[in-house]
């Protein structure tokens, strides 16, 4: 078979595949992509195309398609591993996605770069580079997915956006898995990723779970108007309390009523930080969580509402999806 024993780079669009100019960005043909790899890794590299898509138009569902397209290369075809190249700025929630659903052993790496192909800082040729090497050389296998970039192999958990006008657009918490050694390229083992949990989901993914974020001086607005108008159509709520994960006062009856009409409502701060529960007010973290919100730890808003929509689709409820959504710290 062709894809046998080789890496699959799934092309799904973003700068990293397209060259520079006005309006829409044209992809590169797969012989320019193969000229840019060294000759040692253009045998053992296949590329296949997905729909490219703006990364503003991606739902859960169509990560869970590239989820499947990816697998299938591996099962149907025996490749060694799959590389996905994607839009920066969904980077990291797709790749976190991947993370809680990838079952298999060969490994799934995610690159994209902020700079277009062809450009004077075009790093096409480097990150395509760096993401093959991780595949071939089995550093990644067995872990899940993974995220490529910035001369490191990190845990999808671990990586943050932070800019979309420069060359450190990514923040990362964590130390990375592995990094590449400068000049030489050597990719040299820093440490292993975190326990993951992984479910097979047995329903079509969530889609109407949306994330509110509090603000200063928030008044109950979008709330109020979330449960007049559109209560019935909601599979979650993730709230993306202040600091600690508190919220205006206002905001807990409603915050009650929906708990007690058996939606789940996840607790998130968005600093992306611990939620504390160490004060006890009206509107306190510590308050939310005792009337049922579910604590989403040291999760981001976007990477628990992910876990809350992947949670679902695999039929867990009450106790046991708390459990989940609090086993992301």
């Amino acid at each position: 078979m062709e894809n046998r024993d080789k890496a699959v780079v799934l092309l799904a669009g973003g700068r990293i595949v397209q060259r520079q100019g006005e309006g829409h960005q044209p992809d590169l043909a797969e012989e320019e992509l193969r000229a840019l790899l060294p000759d040692e890794l253009r045998e053992h590299t296949v590329f296949q195309k997905w729909s490219f898509q703006p990364t503003s138009n991606y739902t859960l569902r169509m990560c869970g398609e590239i989820m499947s397209m990816a697998a299938s290369f591996i099962n149907n075809d025996g490749a060694r591993g799959v590389i996905v190249t994607c839009g920066l700025q969904g980077l990291a929630e797709l790749a976190y996605f991947a993370d809680l659903v990838w079952d298999l052993n060969p490994p799934l790496v995610f690159t994209g770069s902020l700079f277009s192909a062809g450009s004077r800082d075009s790093e096409t040729s480097l990150r395509l580079t760096q993401a093959i090497q991780a595949v071939m050389s089995g550093f990644c296998t067995g872990k899940g997915a993974s995220i490529c970039v910035q001369d490191a192999i990190y845990s999808p958990a671990d990586v943050i956006r932070i800019s979309n006008f420069r060359h450190g657009a990514l923040a990362f918490p964590d130390a990375p898995l592995a990094v590449f050694a400068q000049p030489r390229g050597e990719l040299i083992p820093l440490r292993a990723p975190r326990q993951r949990q992984v479910l097979s989901l047995s329903a079509p993914l969530a889609r109407n779970i949306e994330i509110l974020s509090a603000s200063l001086g928030d008044g109950d607005l979008m709330l109020k108007a979330l449960l007049d108008k559109r209560f019935e159509e909601l599979d979650g709520l993730v709230v993306a309390g202040l600091g600690d994960g508190d919220v205006p006062s206002g905001w807990v009856p409603l915050l009650r009523k929906l708990v007690r009409s058996e939606i789940p409502v996840v607790l998130a701060s968005r600093a992306g930080g611990l939620v504390q529960d160490a004060e006890d007010f009206e509107g306190s973290a510590s308050q939310l969580l005792e009337i049922g919100l579910m604590d989403a730890g040291l999760l981001t808003p976007y990477q628990a509402r992910i876990r809350l929509a992947v949670g679902l689709s695999a039929g867990l409820k009450g106790e046991e999806l708390g459990r989940y959504m609090r086993g992301g710290q």
